[in-house]
């Protein structure tokens, strides 16, 4: 233990690296960690002093890992999680702790509730009410621990962490690539049967704005559907009826088991952000915590393995 010590003298520095590798901003990472950006800054320019190597070169887009910062970055973010659930086994009490959550439909049934059981089992104290709701959810009424928000993360009404960039694929089943291969070049995709959600309550990204941010002339889209529910028009695609819009944290799991797949080589990043969000005012006990972070590191570890598959 006296050399790690030697190499990293304060822990801090371990919990600076994993924030500040997971948002690749100092900034976010500091509002995470409750502390101000140059401590944050301070700490990780220490820490690659120790190690003797940089971990992130400084960029004007922002933050990009070096090739020993990004192997470090992926160790640290292990090591902090088996650090958690080695002694939450050891804090928690008998008593069933209840979480709040507040979700879309889509999100609770293509994200949150395969994920669960991983959860529970390791955490069996902590139980959840959740909810579904078809619009944001604002405070300071409404009732929740947690919910999501697409944006840059600067509300005053609600803290905020980093889950998921906002980054939208063209997918459809391998049965109707297969029937419709013109549906892989992005110039003819338009003319596939596209599959649209228009919901009432939630601003969603539509295919006319996909091929305009994508750069493509899409001229007059072809015939569809029309769903008033995302996650009815995934599951068309599902069923081998057309083309949908799909962001990446939702249908990973439909990709990665090859029920979908990404056509079109092309993805659309918007620059926002889906967070995760508490009230401002709301204090978070440990297994609020518990549950953030592991959300938080639980999507992160899947989209660095989906890096392999997804278009450049």
């Amino acid at each position: 233990m006296h050399q790690l010590r030697r190499i990293l003298p304060s822990l801090n520095s371990l919990y600076a690296i994993d924030a500040v590798g997971r948002h690749r901003s100092f900034t976010v990472a500091a509002r995470e960690l409750g502390l101000s950006q140059p401590a944050v800054s301070k700490s990780v320019r220490s820490a690659e002093q120790h190690l003797g190597f940089p971990l992130f070169v400084r960029r004007q887009g922002g933050l990009e890992f070096t090739e020993k910062g990004r192997e470090l970055c992926l160790e640290v973010a292990a090591v902090l999680e088996r650090l958690l659930h080695a002694t939450s086994r050891y804090s928690e009490d008998d008593d069933t702790r209840t979480i709040s959550l507040s979700f879309s439909p889509s999100f609770v049934s293509m994200w949150l509730l395969p994920r669960l059981p991983e959860f529970t089992a390791l955490h069996p104290g902590i139980s959840f009410r959740i909810s579904e709701t078809s619009g944001r959810v604002d405070t300071p009424d409404a009732d929740f621990d947690f919910s999501t928000r697409l944006g840059n993360g600067r509300w005053k009404d609600v803290k905020s962490w980093e889950f998921a960039p906002e980054i939208l694929h063209a997918v459809a089943a391998p049965g109707y690539i297969e029937a419709h291969p013109e549906v892989n070049d992005i110039n003819r995709l338009h003319k596939a049967t596209l599959l649209h959600a228009i919901e009432a309550k939630r601003k969603r990204m539509n295919w006319s704005e996909w091929f305009k941010s994508a750069g493509v002339p899409n001229g007059r889209l072809g015939g569809g559907m029309v769903f008033s529910d995302y996650h009815a028009a995934i599951q068309a695609a599902l069923l081998g009826q057309g083309v949908a819009l799909g962001w990446e944290h939702l249908v990973i799991d439909h990709v990665k088991e090859d029920r979908l797949r990404f056509v079109a080589d092309t993805k659309v990043e918007t620059g926002k952000g889906f967070y995760l969000v508490s009230p401002a005012d709301r204090e978070l006990a440990q297994e609020h915590l518990l549950f953030r972070d592991w959300a938080i590191s639980k999507a992160l570890k899947e989209r660095r393995s989906l890096t392999a598959q997804a278009p450049s």
